[in-house]
């Protein structure tokens, strides 16, 4: 009997995507778990598995085909004495490269309250906003658990949203058009003009010579649509500061003369173990604002993003539990990542749940940049070059190696001293790291 091979459900939030390349042929024999094809979601693309071992008799799509999950892609006819298979755990995924190259920074001055390594700021349970409940009746939404889970991240009372499949049952992209009408009327009351700004009609471009057009990738649409949406309903802060690396600098090319590929440090290693201790002493920084309920959630767990650039647009996968790690396993960590990232296995998972975002632009220069909030985070450090400079020592100047440090936050969570004294705290603990250890 023909086995249907389905789209599965691959990530949370996902329903679909784009067949971007068949791997197999009508009357080829597979195996277990070999890859069938490969499907381009808003996550990154993720290689569909076969379930079991036999010959596939029939291709129901070709490649850019837009296929929803559970829909029939194949059959598959099982070998005459199938062995029983393990369950299929979520494909695997891609689209992620290696981590910007190393770079270095400097500092500032720094306030008296600013806390010392160790010591913990006064965390904010709750900010001093009304509560508003939205309607609770005894009724379970219309909606697949992956869907609701998408509305309690975002903050959304499901049964405000209206749902546009059948019988009103409510997918992801109803969630999404709610949360944004929602924001757009909350945050911008010239949404009107901003949406007639947004379907602004082009010029004839072919008035001023030959162009061409390529198709946004699911990863490039997906980037599009987060970050719009933050730059039009979270009100930003930058803020710069340097860092003063000699020390850290040296420590991580002494220990890169005996360390092996796979162990290598980067200065983005030591700024994820940083960062992760900084968010211990500053917990309202690895924080989620939720309007919906006036809250602000604190999190108790330290997951730390870090954006690389790769050919089909930027990925954020994502190092858990980075306080209870050490520099060694992170840089390793990031290692692994962009080298499964660059055989395409690489899942979805791993670019969930980050709780703050270090974007290091670094090994491409320049001296400062703003990066954005990336959504429900609420602040994120940027990295630029490192370049020596001169410094007073209080008799006469001293080069030093500086690294520009830029950290945007949403400044309804993090006022901007507050944000002064994270950004100056992650200085210091680049230029004395023994603190870390001293007050860890």
């Amino acid at each position: 009997m023909k086995q249907e091979i389905k789209i599965p459900e691959v990530a949370e939030g996902v329903t679909g995507g784009t067949v971007v390349a068949l791997k197999v042929a009508v009357g080829d024999q597979v195996v277990f778990d070999q890859t069938l094809l490969e499907l381009e979601t808003d996550k990154a693309v993720v290689a569909i598995p076969s379930p079991l071992e036999g010959q596939i008799s029939e291709i129901r799509v070709a490649e850019g085909a837009e296929v929803e999950v559970g829909s029939v892609v194949m059959l598959l006819e099982p070998s005459a004495a199938p062995q029983e298979q393990p369950e299929v755990v979520a494909p695997s995924a891609v689209d992620a490269a290696p981590e910007s190259s190393d770079s270095a920074g400097a500092e500032v001055a720094t306030e008296p309250e600013t806390p010392s390594f160790g010591e913990k700021e006064q965390p904010v349970a709750e900010l001093p906003l009304e509560q508003k409940d939205g309607h609770r009746g005894p009724l379970v939404a219309a909606a697949a658990p992956s869907v609701r889970h998408l509305a309690r991240e975002l903050g959304v009372d499901i049964h405000q949203v209206s749902g546009a499949g059948p019988g009103g049952r409510i997918n992801a992209d109803d969630i999404r058009l709610y949360v944004n009408h929602k924001m757009q009327s909350v945050a911008n009351q010239g949404s009107s003009a901003a949406n007639a700004h947004h379907s602004r009609a082009l010029p004839d471009f072919s008035r001023f010579g030959p162009s061409r057009r390529e198709p946004l990738s699911k990863v490039r649409q997906l980037t599009a649509d987060a970050m719009s949406y933050a730059w039009s309903t979270i009100p930003m802060v930058t803020q710069y500061d340097k860092a003063a690396i000699d020390s850290v600098e040296k420590f991580r090319k002494e220990f890169n003369r005996s360390a092996g590929p796979e162990t290598r440090l980067t200065m983005t290693a030591f700024l994820v173990k940083v960062c992760a201790a900084a968010l211990r002493v500053f917990p309202q920084v690895n924080s989620a604002l939720d309007l919906s309920r006036r809250e602000l959630i604190l999190h108790h767990f330290i997951n730390i993003g870090v954006a690389v650039d790769t050919p089909g647009g930027l990925l954020v996968p994502v190092i858990r539990e980075a306080e209870s790690k050490g520099v060694e396993k992170i840089a390793a960590e990031l290692t692994e990542l962009a080298a499964r990232a660059r055989e395409r296995r690489l899942g979805p998972a791993e670019m969930e749940g980050g709780t703050f975002t270090i974007s290091n632009l670094g090994g491409i220069g320049g001296s400062a940049f703003t990066p954005i909030v990336y959504a429900p985070q609420v602040a994120i450090l940027g990295v630029s070059t490192a370049e020596m400079q001169p410094k007073w020592n209080g008799s006469e100047f001293e080069p030093q190696l500086m690294l520009p440090l830029s950290l945007t936050y949403d400044h309804r969570v993090i006022d901007g001293a507050a944000g002064a004294r994270f950004l100056r705290w992650i200085c210091r603990a680049l230029e004395n790291p023994l603190n870390l250890v001293m007050k860890g």
